[in-house]
């Protein structure tokens, strides 16, 4: 399990079915914009306006649904591969703290448990200043994980807003 929480893999995964669902909205959106310009034609009267007028709204927010949903899944796809990129970068500090006699646990870097050698105050100094300096990459990796989710979910707030912003239009017509 890494350091770093998160699954790559399922964010990703997620990325590729909103571009998926937002592609095919924006075709539905693209071939609803001249059916609806068609119903006019032959059509005339209060009820022909009123439909065609609903019917571009329809489409309207369609389309801007689908350029959403594609926006979104392009952000989470960007938002995978970091997440992959810090787990890679996590990885490699924890083969280096087991390497020089230490453990990732809890965000902390400490002394592997186990005999590792004769104390003296050189040694101790040494592993001590090991420690701080895996210690001080293990913060900057974690700070830059917590910065990007804060990103990723202010983002997904946003995005929420807008679509229900869109919902809420069509319900009203």
């Amino acid at each position: 399990m890494s350091v770093v929480p998160g699954d790559p893999a399922s964010l990703s995964a997620c990325a590729a079915t909103a571009a998926s669902v937002g592609h095919r909205l924006a075709a539905v959106a693209a071939a609803l914009g001249p059916e609806v310009a068609a119903l006019g034609e032959g059509w005339p009267g209060r009820v022909s306006v009123l439909t065609r007028r609903r019917g571009d709204a329809l489409a309207t927010s369609a389309a801007a649904t689908a350029a959403e949903l594609e926006r979104v899944g392009r952000l989470l796809q960007d938002r995978a591969t970091d997440l992959a990129d810090l787990h890679a970068r996590a990885r490699s500090l924890e083969e280096r703290a087991a390497a020089a006699g230490f453990v990732i646990r809890d965000d902390h870097v400490v002394p592997a448990y186990g005999v590792r050698g004769e104390a003296d105050a050189a040694t101790e100094a040494a592993e001590r200043a090991g420690a701080d300096a895996l210690g001080s990459e293990l913060e900057l990796l974690l700070a830059q994980h917590r910065r990007r989710r804060d990103f990723l979910l202010a983002e997904l707030r946003d995005s929420t807003e807008r679509l229900a912003t869109l919902a809420h239009g069509l319900r009203r017509g």
